[in-house]
């Protein structure tokens, strides 16, 4: 992996939450930080206009990378790429092979209801990590608390490096939520990968906790209900693999979460990226 961390730049404020995340993250790996900007000629979420000239944009991003030095004494990379707003970051990231990208969120408003979520559509199919934010760091320490939801996926396992990484690094308590279902099936699967989480924290010497939901709930709603009431630093979810337009309009779990009222931190890991 690269020495990379990219931050989605859309000159709000947002924008900045985004970057007091990374520039936490730095502190712990000595990481290198890269203002991003796409110049979309639709427009939209971290893009500018096509009425807006590159040039202009460039100066722009140079003058948020001066003001960065100035009140946070760190040097940022300032970089524009031009091209659709859901592939242009993805694909960057991918190309640098960036350690990882933190992404500021309005949260789902207006027409997004009906379409979906701008961030996800960001997120999904990227092979680099997201951690999508909607406010600024709250606590001195980083990542005290994570939710790790578990569900019957094959693929919930694969949030597991990640989960072990950031716990090892922040010294984290992992807390595992399993969903409610009276499907035997179902529940043999959760439970295995409850079991292979479990030894797989317990060889690491990660603190873990389970919890279970109640069956009159939304899966969704249970987990940003723990996290507030644990008043949790993360959420690190899978998203849904080969996720479709479908998905958008009836509502992909993810899009919730990583919009949720409590403006908890969301880290988004795709299938198949381990």
């Amino acid at each position: 992996m690269s020495k990379n961390i990219l931050v989605t730049w859309d000159f709000t404020e947002v924008s900045e939450y985004a970057l007091e995340y990374a520039l936490k993250l730095q502190q712990d790996e000595h990481l290198n930080i890269e203002i991003l900007h796409v110049l979309d000629p639709g427009g939209g979420l971290f893009s500018s206009k096509s009425k807006i000239k590159e040039s202009e944009v460039a100066e722009k991003l140079k003058e948020a990378a001066v003001g960065i030095n100035e009140k946070y004494q760190v040097e940022v990379i300032p970089t524009i790429l031009e091209g659709k707003l859901f592939d242009a970051i993805s694909d960057y990231a991918g190309e640098t092979e960036a350690s990882l990208v933190v992404m500021g969120t309005h949260g789902i408003k207006g027409m997004q209801k009906l379409t979906g979520s701008f961030a996800l559509k960001v997120v999904a199919g990227s092979n680099v990590p997201f951690i999508v934010v909607q406010n600024p760091p709250n606590h001195q320490s980083l990542f005290e608390h994570i939710v790790f939801p578990v569900d019957f996926r094959q693929e919930t396992k694969e949030k597991l490096l990640w989960a072990k990484n950031i716990a090892k690094m922040h010294n984290s308590k992992i807390h595992m939520i399993t969903p409610y279902t009276s499907d035997s099936g179902v529940v043999k699967k959760i439970k295995a990968n409850i079991i292979f989480s479990k030894k797989y924290f317990e060889q690491f010497g990660i603190d873990y906790q389970i919890h279970n939901t109640s069956k009159s709930t939304k899966f969704e709603s249970e987990i940003v209900k723990l996290s507030m009431d644990l008043d949790a630093d993360l959420i690190i979810i899978m998203t849904t693999k080969n996720i479709d337009i479908s998905d958008y309009i009836l509502g992909a779990t993810e899009q919730y979460i990583i919009a949720n009222q409590a403006k908890i931190p969301v880290l988004c890991i795709n299938p198949s990226m381990v």
